[in-house]
């Protein structure tokens, strides 16, 4: 079974960490940051060239697009990470900017949304569908205050995604886990609530294990029961 996870948390909570621990990987960095934990990697930005006085720009989103039909042909990796997977929803918006010829959804209310969700998830579920190991990492949300069935107010923990797509991209995988480090004590905490993102198609319900590959391993092993 091939482990298709997105894991979510604050900074320095270990999360790409356990991303490159993972056999043979290879990570799409849109923040450059993977260079500091890996070797194998591939930066998704913008590329553009200089031609004569004519700039040639690629976009980062088309970078993106490009790096995924190479995996569609290649098998030399086990494992591939999408870190941060936000940026890629941001890239997506850009290029559909572009193709659409606005500078906002608002623009073209009617039909720009529903265009770049297209654009974005479709792209995404090819990712989603290749033979490999697949991690999604991105950083938590924590600005949404909820109120409670009780009546209480708090705060609610999610992936710094819209939940339009959260939801859609939480379809695509068999875990959504959050990644928490207290006092150097690394876990990933798999459950979902009122409060908290999170679950999968385990069977997980309310588990909490260290943040290590073989752990999220032995949990896909055992289908999530405890």
């Amino acid at each position: 079974m091939f482990k298709k996870i997105w894991i979510y948390g604050a900074p320095f909570s270990g999360k790409t960490t356990l991303a490159t621990a993972a056999p043979d990987h290879f990570v799409l960095s849109t923040d450059g940051n993977a260079q500091y934990t890996t070797k194998s990697y591939k930066v998704i930005t913008d590329e553009v060239k200089q031609i004569g006085r004519m700039e040639q720009r690629k976009l980062a989103w088309e970078v993106f697009k490009d790096e995924i039909t190479k995996l569609e042909t290649t098998s030399i990796y086990k494992t591939i990470v999408v870190d941060l997977v936000e940026d890629t929803y941001e890239m997506a918006r850009l290029y559909m900017y572009k193709k659409l010829g606005i500078t906002h959804e608002s623009d073209d209310s009617f039909r720009a949304w529903d265009k770049i969700r297209t654009e974005y998830l479709s792209t995404m579920r090819r990712l989603m569908n290749l033979p490999y190991d697949i991690i999604l990492i991105s950083h938590e949300d924590t600005s949404k205050d909820i109120t409670k069935r009780s009546g209480e107010n708090i705060t609610a923990i999610k992936p710094n995604m819209t939940d339009k797509v959260a939801n859609k991209l939480a379809g695509m995988v068999a875990i959504v886990g959050r990644a928490v480090c207290n006092d150097g004590d690394y876990t990933l905490q798999i459950k979902t609530d009122e409060v908290t993102f999170g679950g999968g198609r385990l069977g997980v319900t309310n588990v909490v294990i260290p943040l290590e590959w073989a752990e999220v391993v032995k949990l896909f092993e055992r289908g999530g029961k405890e």
